[in-house]
C-alpha cells in the first residue's frame, strides 16, 4: 500500500514538473512513467487518462495552496490591515522559493486548456473565485475601517492582486528575474495600504 501511494506521488510530482516546463499538451503518459520510474500498468492503476493525473496534479497544488495559507502567520494577526500587509509579505516570501515561482499550475491551465481539454480549463474556474473571494473578503474587512465618504473597491483590489501576481511570474520567468515578483507585490502592497490607510 505504500509503495503504490509514493508511486501515485511520484506521478503527480513528475507530472507538475512537466507542465510548468512544458505545458500540459506537450507533457506525454511515457515520459511521466520514466521520470518517475514507475511502468505503465502502474500509471493505469493509478489514473484512467492523462487528464486524470492532470486533475489530480492541479487539486495537489491548490491543495497546498490551502495549506500553507492556514498556516501563514498573518492569520493569527488581529488588525485587518496588518493582516492584509501580513497575507502579501507572506506571498512575497513564498515566490523566494524557485519551486513556488516557477509558475502557477491555475494559470498554466486557464491559458492553454479551455480549446483543447475544457474539463481541466473548468476545474481552474472555481479555484479562481475561491482566491478572489477569499482576499477580496480579507480587504474588505480592512476597508471597513475607512469613513463612510472614502470610495473603495474591495473586488478590484483583489482581481488587481492576482493579476499581478500571475503577470509578474511570467515577466520573471521571460525576463529572469525573480525579484520582479518581490518588486511588484511590493509595490502593489504599499499603495493597498496607502489606500487602506486614507
Amino acid at each position: 500500500m505504500k509503495q503504490s501511494s509514493q508511486s501515485r506521488e511520484k506521478l503527480i510530482s513528475e507530472a507538475r514538473n512537466f507542465i510548468i516546463e512544458r505545458g500540459f499538451s506537450a507533457m506525454s503518459v511515457s515520459d511521466v512513467c520514466s521520470a518517475a520510474g514507475v511502468t505503465k500498468g502502474s500509471f493505469f492503476h493509478h489514473f484512467v487518462s492523462k487528464e486524470s493525473l492532470g486533475e489530480a496534479v492541479l487539486d495537489e497544488f491548490w491543495q497546498n495552496v490551502q495549506h500553507r495559507q492556514e498556516l501563514a502567520e498573518f492569520k493569527k494577526l488581529a488588525d485587518p490591515i496588518a493582516k492584509v500587509r501580513g497575507y502579501v509579505d507572506h506571498a512575497i516570501e513564498i515566490y523566494q522559493d524557485p519551486m513556488a515561482r516557477s509558475g502557477c499550475l491555475l494559470a498554466i491551465y486557464t491559458a492553454e486548456l479551455k480549446e483543447t481539454h475544457p474539463k481541466l480549463f473548468s476545474k481552474c474556474v472555481p479555484y479562481f473565485h475561491a482566491w478572489k473571494e477569499d482576499l477580496q473578503s480579507l480587504i474588505e474587512e480592512a476597508s471597513n475601517q475607512l469613513p463612510a465618504n472614502v470610495s473603495f473597491n474591495s473586488q478590484s483590489w483583489a482581481e488587481l492582486y492576482i493579476s499581478t501576481l500571475e503577470g509578474a511570474l511570467i515577466l520573471a520567468k521571460a525576463l529572469d528575474d525573480p525579484q520582479i515578483i518581490s518588486r511588484t507585490l511590493a509595490l502593489y502592497r504599499n499603495q493597498l495600504i496607502s489606500n487602506l490607510s486614507a
